[in-house]
């Protein structure tokens, strides 16, 4: 886990579930909202976040394999500490939270942080590696995004232009 703020974690958690939340957990992660709306965007430090239900093994038997019980597994990729995540988390996305979390034994709300940090540190699992693209944060990647874009606007606004005009247009647009 990262502990500054410029440099990108990664964060498993597996939070085992209460005694047969199974399809109340998915009915609430299949209303979550996806891509522009989703409560993830709102927080600006994430790079990745997904959650999936990991149902309950089954022996050779078809009866239920030791633990017996489905899981909550939570992966995500952000700048900074945990504590500062867990914190724009729950600014961000409380209700959010807790309508998933709750499906899970232990989860106390997100009302107080240090509970619900205790609780994403108690079920952290050991992440044996994360695949980002580059090691820039969030806000580096939205920024150069923001310029490719801007450039390849100018380069479709500029064509035909006079070496003259192409400078002004250059220096009103980017300053330079």
């Amino acid at each position: 886990m990262s502990r500054e703020r410029d440099t990108p974690a990664a964060l498993v958690v597996m939070a085992q579930l209460r005694e047969g939340r199974e399809q109340a957990l998915l009915d609430e992660l299949a209303a979550l909202p996806s891509g522009e709306e989703s409560p993830f965007r709102r927080v600006a430090s994430t790079h990745f976040c997904r959650w999936l239900l990991i149902p309950a093994l089954l022996g050779a038997d078809g009866e239920a394999a030791e633990p017996g019980r489905a899981y909550l597994l939570l992966t995500a990729d952000f700048d900074g500490p945990l504590a500062d995540w867990v914190a724009a988390m729950t600014r961000e996305m409380g209700p959010h939270l807790d309508r998933i979390f709750e499906h899970c034994d232990g989860y106390r709300g997100s009302g107080e942080l240090g509970a619900l940090t205790d609780f994403i540190a108690e079920r952290r699992v050991s992440v044996g590696f994360s695949i980002l693209s580059s090691r820039a944060t969030v806000a580096r990647v939205r920024s150069s995004l923001e310029l490719r874009r801007a450039l390849r606007e100018f380069a479709i606004d500029s064509q035909g232009m006079t070496p003259d005009a192409l400078r002004r247009a250059w220096s009103e647009r980017f300053g330079a």
